[in-house]
């Protein structure tokens, strides 16, 4: 065996061993208790839900459900702000409409907002919109395709209660199913690429400085002390910008499930180069870091390329893809994921190649694209706040 062979097989072990690593800190984390048995929050609660543009199919049932996951938790101390736009009344206003006779009045407020967006990120433009019409004492800021389990919302109050120093209690998130085989990137880069370090966070007990868009808890007063909407509407990582502003922040269990509803390939491929570039704005260093023990692959690759003829190249280089993908299905096997029905498998084994190779390329001046803008770094230039009329009536 030579040196490089041998530097190679460390480098896959290494890797092998984080994976490991990784299943087992995802697994205690899946496991976590959600039933409160402490004390609580007592003073008043504002959730706010702004939902995006909607697409062609509309509020779909499992958007509904993860809507109405939220609402039915609702009790005599909290509200829920459901931010709507105009554009999408007519589509939504019937179900919203029963989804309103099923809680007393009050907790369930739809706002309608016909406006374009004041900033360059939409969910900051309608958060800022929705603080106004907020009457709770906290604040909780979740994204719209956010599956609460039963019983989660009193316990995110009693650990809010419990975590002492931490001004903002955040949860990460997982995908069980996407409900296209393009939505298996997203679901592959949430379940293994950003649920193990959120995880590791838990499990050594250390706060942070960034948050997740699942749901952020935090004391009404403390932002407005704090936080300025025209600057946070400038960053494409509004939660990385929430967390850095209200630190220290906690990172809570148990994790909350989230809908992958990508449907185009390409819509798909777009988003997954979103995700890690994203991230290598956010946390350089720890980007590359993880990057450098997680890819053998491009090692293997790499020899094989330099020995063409060799066959120990080429079969290591399909042994490490075959390990990965194997890393892959067993971590979402962990969340509960049907490949017969979601059929997974397929858009997975493009997987080990297709991360290997976007960690490569977030390195390059490549610009995203998220709402109709360019982003060519974690911030983009704001334009001036339009004057805002009254919002329609539910």
């Amino acid at each position: 065996m030579t040196l490089a062979q041998s530097l190679l097989l460390g480098w896959s072990a290494a890797a092998l061993a984080w994976w490991g690593l990784a299943w087992l800190l995802i697994r205690r984390c899946l496991r976590a208790p959600v039933v409160p048995a402490g004390p609580t929050l007592k003073e008043s609660l504002t959730i706010f839900k702004p939902l995006p543009q909607l697409r062609p199919g509309g509020l779909t049932p499992r958007l509904r459900a993860a809507l109405a996951s939220f609402v039915n938790q609702l009790d005599d101390n909290s509200e829920m702000l459901l931010g709507v736009h105009e554009a999408d009344r007519a589509q939504v206003h019937p179900w919203f409409e029963e989804l309103l006779a099923t809680v007393p009045a009050g907790r369930l407020r739809v706002l309608y907002r016909a406006e374009p967006d004041a900033c360059a990120n939409p969910k900051i433009a309608w958060l800022s919109w929705l603080a106004p019409q907020a009457g709770g004492q906290w604040w909780l800021w979740s994204d719209a395709d956010i599956v609460a389990p039963p019983h989660w919302l009193a316990g995110a109050r009693e650990r809010m209660a419990v975590i002492g120093e931490a001004r903002l209690l955040t949860f990460p998130y997982y995908v069980q199913q996407p409900d296209h085989p393009a939505g298996w990137w997203d679901a592959a880069f949430i379940n293994a690429e950003m649920l193990p370090g959120a995880s590791l966070f838990v499990a050594l007990r250390r706060p942070a400085d960034f948050a997740f868009g699942a749901a952020m808890l935090f004391r009404a007063a403390d932002f407005q002390a704090c936080g300025d909407w025209a600057d946070l509407g400038r960053y494409l990582a509004d939660d990385f910008a929430i967390g850095q502003l209200m630190r220290p922040c906690r990172i809570s269990l148990p994790p909350l499930e989230t809908l992958a509803q990508e449907s185009s390939w390409r819509e798909a491929l777009r988003h997954y180069f979103r995700w890690h570039k994203t991230v290598r704005w956010c946390q350089p260093l720890g980007y590359l870091g993880l990057q450098l023990l997680t890819t053998p692959l491009l090692g293997w690759l790499g020899y094989a390329l330099a020995h063409p003829r060799s066959g120990v190249g080429w079969s290591a280089l399909a042994g490490q893809a075959l390990v990965e993908l194997a890393v892959i299905i067993r971590l979402s096997r962990l969340t509960g994921a049907d490949w017969v029905r979601g059929r997974g498998w397929a858009p997975l084994t493009a997987w080990p190649l297709l991360r290997s190779v976007v960690g490569l390329a977030v390195w390059l001046p490549i610009p995203v694209g998220w709402n109709h803008t360019r982003w060519r770094g974690l911030t983009h230039p704001t334009p001036p706040a339009r004057p805002e009329p009254p919002s329609s009536p539910p």
